[in-house]
């Protein structure tokens, strides 16, 4: 059930696209660019793969 809740969210967040997110606000870093985004995104999903061992 999670895993297929991830591949849902990675989905939704790839059919937004990469302008979607630029200048958008985190709530933690305030307004990110869509690179930042990109880089929070990717090292936030390696460390809970890695947490988890997958």
């Amino acid at each position: 059930m999670e895993k297929n809740r991830l591949i849902a969210y990675l989905s939704k967040t790839q059919q937004l696209g990469e302008n979607h997110f630029d200048n958008k606000e985190s709530h933690s870093f305030g307004n990110l660019s869509k690179d930042e985004w990109n880089t929070m995104f990717y090292k936030h999903l390696e460390h809970h793969l890695g947490q988890f061992g997958v």
